[in-house]
C-alpha cells in the first residue's frame, strides 16, 4: 500500500501516521512487519543501501546522548566512537597491514633489546663505595660531582626494586652544594663501539625511589650540538617510580649518554635501578639478561684476572741465571672493546724472583712474566690478599 504523501508546509494528520505505524506493525494491506526472520539470500540483505553520490555518501550517521560519534559510515569510509568494545579474538591479524604498527603503539611491557650494560646494577667489580669524581662505580656507570656538591654511590641490596625482581641497587648519597644540578652518575655509549644509534631515537627507562620531591630525574644528551632533554622530576613519598625520556640522537654524534641528575637534598638517600634503554619511541620496562650475558657485557670493559685469589694464576721454572723472564700470556675471559690498560694489582707471592709485571696488553690479554733473581727454581702467583691483574677497556 502506498504512502500519502504530505507536502512540505502541510499539517500532518494522524491518518498520515497512522500509515507509517501500520505499515510496521503489519497491519493488514499496510504493510510486512519489522521483526527478526531468517534471512538466506546470497545477494539481497535484510538492509541495503546505495547512494548513487560517490563522492558525497552519507549513509549512516549515529550519535551517542551527548552527540558524540557512535558509527557513522560515508564516503570517507567506516568511522566508530570510543571506547570500541572488541569481543575476545574478534580480531583478525590477518587483516592487519604489514609492517603497519609501529613502535608508538607497543606496551611498556613489550620486550626489547636493552642498550645498556649492567641496567640492573647487579654487578660491582670495583667495589661497593665510590665518592670521587669519575669513578666508575657500577660497573659502566661513572660519578661526576659538580661544584662543593657531596655524592657518593653505593651498592645497596635493603632498597632494591624487589617489585621487579631486583637484587640490588645503587644507593646515591647526595647534598646539594654550588652543582646547580650538574652532579650525576651516567653510562655513556661510545658510537666507535657499535651501538648503531646516530640519527635514531632511543627511549630511557628508570626505577628510582626517594622520599623528596623534584630533586632527582634523568636526561638523555649527546656531543652533537643538540641539548640534553630530561624526563619528569621524581615526586618523592619514598615509592619506587618509573622515570622515563626521549631523545632523537644526532646525526653527527660520537656518544649517546644516559645520566641521572641529582639537584636537591641534604644528606638525601637516592635508590636507582633497573635502567632500559632502547631503540624506538616508548619506554620499555626493564627485562634482566640471563647473568652469564649480563656479567659479559660487563666483562668487554672490565676484567679482574685472578679476583678470587687463591693462587688462579701460577707460573713456575727453572731459571738458568738471574734477571731471567718467567712467564706468559694471560688471556681474557671475554675479548674486550679496545686495547685495554693493564695493571697488576696487590702483592703477590714470589720465589726466586721479583713482582710479575704485565705488559703487551691486547683486546684478548696481556704478557705477564716476573724476573729471576738467581738461578734454580722461580714461581711466582697471586695468593696473596687482592692480587690480580685488571684489564680497563672503556671506549
Amino acid at each position: 500500500m502506498p504512502f500519502t504523501r504530505v507536502n512540505p508546509g502541510d499539517l500532518i494528520q494522524a491518518q498520515n501516521l497512522n500509515q507509517v505505524i501500520g505499515s510496521l506493525n503489519g497491519t493488514s494491506g499496510q504493510g510486512v512487519p519489522i521483526a527478526q526472520v531468517s534471512v538466506n539470500d546470497a545477494t539481497n540483505y535484510a538492509l541495503s543501501l546505495q547512494n548513487l553520490e560517490a563522492t558525497n555518501s552519507r549513509a549512516v550517521n549515529i550519535v551517542k546522548s551527548d552527540g558524540s560519534l557512535l558509527i557513522r559510515a560515508d564516503a570517507t569510509g567506516v568511522s566508530l566512537g570510543t571506547p570500541l568494545n572488541l569481543p575476545a579474538n574478534s580480531v583478525n591479524t590477518a587483516a592487519i597491514a604489514n609492517n603497519a604498527v609501529t613502535n608508538a603503539k607497543l606496551g611498556t611491557d613489550t620486550a626489547r633489546l636493552n642498550l645498556l650494560t649492567n641496567g640492573g646494577f647487579e654487578i660491582w667489580q670495583r667495589g661497593t663505595s665510590f665518592a670521587t669524581t669519575g669513578a666508575y662505580t657500577a660497573d659502566r656507570w661513572v660519578m661526576t660531582v659538580a661544584g662543593t656538591d657531596a655524592f657518593s654511590v653505593n651498592k645497596n641490596t635493603a632498597n632494591a626494586d624487589t617489585a621487579n625482581g631486583s637484587l640490588t641497587c645503587a644507593w646515591l648519597s647526595f647534598t646539594l652544594g654550588t652543582g646547580a644540578g650538574g652532579t650525576y652518575l651516567s653510562q655513556t655509549l661510545r658510537h666507535t663501539d657499535g651501538p648503531g644509534l646516530a640519527g635514531r631515537t632511543v627511549t630511557a627507562s628508570v626505577r628510582v625511589n626517594t622520599s623528596l620531591a623534584n630533586a632527582i630525574r634523568i636526561g638523555i644528551g649527546s656531543d652533537a650540538g643538540g641539548t640534553t632533554v630530561y624526563s619528569a622530576f621524581h615526586p618523592g613519598g619514598s615509592t619506587y617510580q618509573t622515570l622515563t625520556v626521549t631523545f632523537t640522537v644526532p646525526a653527527a654524534a660520537t656518544f649517546t649518554q644516559l645520566a641521572i641528575f641529582l639537584s636537591g637534598g641534604t644528606t638525601q638517600a637516592f635508590y636507582v635501578d633497573n635502567a632500559m634503554l632502547v631503540v624506538g619511541s616508548v619506554a620499555a620496562d626493564y627485562a634482566p639478561l640471563h647473568p652469564a650475558d649480563d656479567l659479559a657485557r660487563c666483562l668487554r670493559y672490565y676484567e679482574i684476572a685472578g679476583a678470587n685469589g687463591g693462587a688462579s694464576i701460577l707460573w713456575a721454572a727453572w731459571a738458568g741465571a738471574a734477571s731471567e723472564a718467567i712467564g706468559g700470556f694471560i688471556r681474557c675471559q671475554v675479548p674486550k672493546a679496545v686495547t685495554p690498560t693493564v695493571t697488576k694489582v696487590g702483592t703477590w707471592q714470589v720465589t726466586n724472583c721479583a713482582q710479575p709485571t704485565a705488559a703487551s696488553g691486547s683486546t684478548d690479554g696481556c704478557q705477564l712474566y716476573a724476573l729471576s733473581t738467581a738461578s734454580g727454581h722461580t714461581q711466582w702467583s697471586n695468593s696473596g690478599a687482592g692480587a690480580g691483574v685488571t684489564f680497563e677497556s672503556n671506549p
